[in-house]
């Protein structure tokens, strides 16, 4: 029997296990996370055919290596054994027949989705830390945080229980289910259902689940035969929930749908490779489709909801999925990084009959701050912290002179480290071609939200100054950036030249209202625009200094250009003790900082940046309530 095979795969797996693979203090609060190391060994498959687990990864392979998601299975198998020491099935079952009496029974996740229509669900999930990005955030408390994803809008929390790879607890899910539950019961309103995420085999889990107050339980179709699958899913509604049934491969669909899956979801990305796919759920959509089964979000008779996994950070990427018919997307980690998840929500528009797509457009640019740039990078490790701390845009400086200058070599590792993060290979593909989007400042305005839509996840942006671009060209191709930003007097039509986008530095004389006022002084940046670069960053011109005199200038001269409709970038001498007034004074489209959170010239100070974005953030809410 297939089954029979999996859990003999599974042993043969787990007695390769050496020792445990992470290192952390569960019963404080502070956490620390390491890598943990793959088990050495193989195990030849060759023999064992049955169909039931053709679809699993490695089956029938010779000499099949576990991937990472085998591992971490085969940890589980283990912990649930020494698990069932401890408790009883029958026990777990008193514990869950005495909290469903206090709290309810469960809710149906299938009716959690289908209902949100018009707007997609929201899964916002709860992790400390993930095989592919180590550490998030080991400190936060679970039910606190589910409390402000259930008031921002979530109506599925999702909690990690696995506690090696990802520090989480069956503790964490109870916390998120009894903090959320007493949020609602105050307000009167419906609470969030809540979801156990694990690497689930066995029953067992799943009555852990519900003990600990879970609404509805994931299972992992790459990691379960087609007849355990069955069994699980049977189980799980036989003790009254509907389980989220996850696919990540072609030939999981079938699988998931043979067994009568009601909620599948979708993740994007390959769960032995960790690989980020983010076409995986249209793709699977339209497999769906093509079975004949309804899925499409609010469509009447719905047999399927589709759910999207991993991945998702934005607007832009919450519509690709509606388009495509899912009812849920599901946000993990920048969720748990956002330092005002409220605000991170709601720029997902969840509900497409709420405000407008690229709203502000045409008159005033009243849409707030869309992101942060921390400029003067020579580390990777600096440009790995400020992308941990929400940073949108990595600056690297090449101008000759400057005491923040890199190598070529340094902004490679630079790029390599951004590029991880952000979970991408290429270069990002955004402002290609220079003039797009029309011409003066409208054409500007489109091409510089363009530009918030594609850093979402981090970019790197090469700083010169009064260079050829046949030199700047060849370091964009040779180091991999994904902007340049012309620091001195090339003009604006040069950009059309440049291989990549292009930001344009407009000086602002520092002090006084310089000639003309602070209303000419506007005009005459707003006149000034030409076609072809995808934003405008105002640094602050101090005579006799080439950029980054670490002084400000007049704010106002920046409100009156984005009265005009031309989104700016605001620089120069900001720091963590100004930049929450500036943002809500002005309400630019983004910030810049280099000096402002330096230790030395080139060396940024780590509380310095963490202090800083946390703070424009902050200013882009307080700004945001007087719109």
């Amino acid at each position: 029997m297939c089954s029979a095979f999996f859990f003999a795969f599974i042993f043969i797996l787990a007695a390769m296990l050496c020792q445990p693979a992470a290192s952390f203090q569960p019963p404080g609060r502070t956490r620390t996370w390491t890598k943990p190391s793959s088990a050495s060994g193989s195990t030849s498959l060759g023999s064992l055919t049955e169909d039931p687990c053709s679809h699993m990864y490695g089956f029938g392979v010779p000499d099949h290596v576990p991937s990472t998601l085998q591992n971490i299975t085969k940890r589980r198998v283990l912990d649930v054994a020494e698990a069932k020491g401890r408790v009883s099935e029958k026990e777990l079952l008193e514990k869950y027949e005495n909290l469903k009496a206090e709290l309810g029974p469960p809710l149906n996740l299938f009716d959690k989705i289908t209902s949100s229509y018009p707007s997609m669900s929201l899964a916002a999930e709860f992790k400390r830390a993930s095989p592919s990005k180590g550490l998030i955030n080991g400190d936060v408390d679970a039910g606190e945080q589910a409390v402000l994803y259930a008031d921002a809008g979530a109506s599925v929390i999702s909690v990690l229980t696995e506690p090696t790879w990802f520090l989480g607890s069956l503790s964490d899910l109870s916390s998120a289910r009894r903090k959320t539950q007493t949020w609602a019961s105050t307000l009167g309103q419906e609470r969030p259902a809540v979801l156990r995420k694990d690497f689930i085999t066995d029953e067992y889990q799943i009555l852990e689940g519900l003990a600990a107050g879970c609404d509805t339980v994931l299972l992992i179709v790459a990691v379960t035969p087609k007849d355990r699958l069955r069994q699980l899913i049977d189980f799980s509604r036989e003790h009254g929930i509907e389980p989220l049934v996850e696919v990540h491969a072609p030939q999981e669909l079938p699988v998931a749908l043979s067994c009568g899956a009601k909620v599948i979801g979708v993740n994007n990305r390959n769960l032995h490779t960790f690989k980020m796919d983010m076409s995986t759920t249209s793709t699977t959509a339209e497999a769906v489709e093509a079975s004949g089964l309804k899925h499409r979000h609010g469509l009447p008779g719905q047999q399927v909801a589709l759910c999207a996994l991993s991945g998702m950070s934005g607007e832009e990427d919450v519509e690709r999925y509606r388009e495509a018919g899912a009812g849920m997307v599901l946000i993990g980690e920048s969720l748990m990084r956002a330092p005002n998840v409220k605000r991170a929500v709601e720029g997902l528009r969840l509900d497409p009959t709420k405000g407008t797509e690229g709203e502000g457009a045409g008159g005033a640019y009243t849409r707030g701050l869309k992101l942060s740039k921390v400029c003067g990078v020579t580390r990777e490790e600096d440009a790995l912290n400020a992308c941990r701390n929400g940073a949108n845009l990595i600056g690297c400086i090449f101008a000759k002179g400057s005491k923040r200058r890199v190598t070529r070599e340094q902004a490679r590792a630079i790029v390599s480290t951004v590029r991880a993060f952000g979970e991408r290979e290429e270069r990002a593909e955004v402002g290609l071609g220079g003039g797009g989007g029309g011409g003066g400042v409208k054409g500007l305005e489109k091409r510089t939200m363009e530009l918030s839509k594609a850093a979402r996840r981090p970019l790197v942006v090469g700083v010169f100054q009064n260079d050829d671009m046949s030199e700047i060209n060849d370091i964009v191709d040779d180091v991999g950036l994904d902007l340049v930003q012309l620091h001195g007097n090339e003009g604006w039509e040069v950009a059309k030249d440049c291989k990549v986008g292009v930001i344009r530095v407009v000086n602002v004389e520092a002090g006084g209202e310089g000639e003309g006022g602070r209303e000419q002084r506007a005009d005459k940046i707003v006149d000034s625009v030409e076609d072809g670069p995808i934003a405008v960053l105002l640094d602050t011109s101090v005579k006799g200094v080439g950029g980054g005199a670490g002084v400000t200038f007049d704010w106002e001269v920046a409100k009156r250009v984005q009265a005009y409709g031309l989104p700016v970038i605001v620089a120069g001498g900001l720091e963590p003790d100004n930049v929450r007034a500036c943002v809500k004074d002005v309400m630019p489209f983004g910030v810049d900082v280099s000096s402002g959170v330096e230790k030395t010239p080139g060396v940024k100070d780590y509380e310095k940046v963490k202090s800083f974005l946390r703070e424009a953030d902050e200013g882009g809410v307080e700004g945001a309530k007087g719109i």
